[in-house]
């Protein structure tokens, strides 16, 4: 049901006796004071009209005692609207109407004492009906302040012609006198729920604006995309935790662009000049992740601010791996059934080669190597669609500190010879969302080749696992460590490209697949050198909270 305010149900109002002006508290503070003054400065201004000799002649007839008491009746009312008096008596109907009780007698006891309705000052009366009619709340007590004042007026009247200062033509003056008053009575009374009413929607207004204002703010605090407000200076301020975290600031402070980020600076330099977005990500430090940025003007006049929106690359990066292994597992199944079974035949065919009793020495040495590059064929198909075939993601919350370290125990358990593998935990709860059996064979694939590579530099069948939980980029780092020299530089942009590898043996899809389980989890793997100049592959999670 509508309950709004109209000027139709406003008129309706006028005649119901416990109908409300609702005018708002402090509107009823102002008027108070309005009113206050107002009563001080007739008080005064009267006095003075009988104190002045100059002034005195302004007034002829009047009653000097008289006069003096409805001044100190008015000067009474106004000292009872000061201090603590005031804000009691305003605050209810019963002490407003008292005051206007005294405002009536003071009026009446100063057109009586000067002339009565033919005096000037019976205009006062008009002033307290109308205060009466806006700060009463009740409508039967402005409308009885009105027939109280008319009940003085004609008094004063009647008082007036009994004496013999006046004939009875006087009554026809008061009668309009009193009809007047009890008209702008009523006017201010509807004038007031108008006002009421404005003053309503207004405040309906202003909170429906603060809500949104408040909704605004929550949602731009903890979205995920970080936002920053960039200035002609070329320094940024975040805008929220997102932000911040990204380009690890930590304060809402202005800070330089180029400082930030070289790489965000020259897109953002590069759209400024040309309006070009672009898509390629980069990293505030090489252990971050990946961000991508977008630009957008601010203030379209002067183009003095811009807003810089920076998200995380990992979902998208996620989404187009999504695509590509859609199509690569359309391939793949091409492959496999086009190619599964000639190899087997051209293998087969080798074996019995090889069994043959007068084949060459030779020919022996040209069937094993058919016989083992079918086999590494054969492990490449399976692994392409191993890649093709992996199901989406069950990620559960993991404590990996916990996780990690029962893991290990069971790898070590599935090796055909002893390994050396040290674990160091975090010292805070390491909690992430993955899918255990990705995270199985991520970790797998990572310390098989870390011990294979320790092996071959070393000799020494050892790696290393060490858990690091960043709290101001919400993150949980995993390096897996091997003591072997390292992966050249030539070589690690493409260490996580398909087919790529530097092992006779491998088939260069390891890496790709455990960078592409981490991926559709959310988190993100890269090559490093730990402080410690030792070579490592480091997984990054999202890190959940409690």
């Amino acid at each position: 049901m509508d309950n709004e305010l109209t000027p139709h149900t406003a008129e309706h109002l006028l005649a119901t006796d416990t109908a409300n002006n609702s005018v708002a508290p402090r509107s009823i503070a102002r008027l108070f004071a309005i009113y206050n003054g107002y009563r001080v400065l007739v008080a005064f201004g009267v006095l003075a009209l009988i104190i002045i000799p100059s002034t005195q002649q302004l007034i002829e007839g009047y009653n000097r005692s008289v006069f003096v008491a409805g001044c100190c009746v008015l000067l009474l009312s106004a000292v009872a609207l000061t201090g603590r008096w005031g804000n009691l008596l305003q605050q209810s109907d019963s002490g407003i109407l008292a005051l206007m009780l005294f405002d009536i007698t003071g009026t009446a006891l100063i057109s009586s004492g000067s002339g009565g309705l033919l005096s000037a000052f019976s205009a006062l009366y008009l002033i307290t009906v109308a205060a009466a009619a806006v700060m009463l709340k009740t409508r039967t007590l402005a409308t009885l302040v009105a027939a109280l004042a008319v009940l003085a007026i004609l008094l004063d009247s009647f008082w007036i012609v009994s004496i013999g200062l006046a004939d009875i033509s006087t009554l026809l003056p008061a009668g309009i006198l009193g009809s007047l008053l009890f008209t702008v009575s009523l006017l201010a009374q509807l004038m007031t729920s108008r006002l009421a009413q404005a003053e309503a929607q207004v405040d309906e207004a202003e909170s429906q604006v603060a809500g949104l204002q408040k909704l605004n703010e929550r949602i731009i605090v903890h979205m995920d995309t970080g936002i920053l407000i960039a200035n002609e200076a070329n320094t940024l301020r975040p805008i929220n935790a997102a932000a911040r975290r990204f380009l690890n600031l930590s304060d809402h402070d202005e800070h330089p662009i180029g400082i930030i980020s070289p790489e965000l600076a020259n897109q953002y330099q590069e759209w400024l000049e040309s309006g070009r977005h672009r898509t390629e990500p980069f990293r505030v430090d090489a252990d971050g992740p990946a961000l991508i940025a977008s630009f957008s003007q601010l203030d379209e006049e002067n183009h003095s601010q811009s807003l810089i929106f920076v998200e995380d690359y990992a979902p998208v990066a996620q989404f187009a791996q999504s695509i590509k292994l859609n199509s690569l597992s359309q391939l793949t199944a091409s492959i496999a059934h086009e190619i599964r079974n000639p190899l087997t035949a051209i293998r087969h065919a080798a074996q019995l080669m090889a069994e043959s009793q007068t084949i060459a020495e030779a020919d022996q040495i040209l069937c094993d190597i058919l016989v083992s590059n079918s086999d590494r064929v054969s492990a490449i198909i399976d692994n392409v669609t191993e890649v093709s075939r992996r199901a989406a993601p069950n990620p559960e919350q993991l404590d990996l500190n916990k996780w990690v370290a029962n893991y290990l125990d069971e790898y070590q358990q599935q090796l055909t010879s002893p390994a050396e593998i040290s674990l160091t935990p975090s010292e805070k709860t390491a909690l992430v969302a993955f899918d255990p059996s990705h995270l199985k064979r991520v970790l797998s694939n990572l310390l098989d080749n870390a011990l294979r590579h320790s092996k071959l530099d070393t000799q020494r069948n050892a790696a290393a696992v060490r858990l690091e939980v960043d709290a101001t980029q919400e993150q949980v780092h995993m390096d897996i460590i091997d003591y072997g020299l390292g992966v050249s530089e030539n070589h690690i942009g493409r260490l996580f490209e398909p087919f790529f590898t530097t092992s006779k043996e491998g088939s260069g899809l390891g890496l790709y697949l455990c960078k592409d389980l981490c991926e559709i989890n959310g988190a993100g793997l890269f090559y490093r050198r730990t402080p410690e100049k030792e070579s490592a592959f480091r997984v990054s999670f999202r890190e959940e909270a409690y």
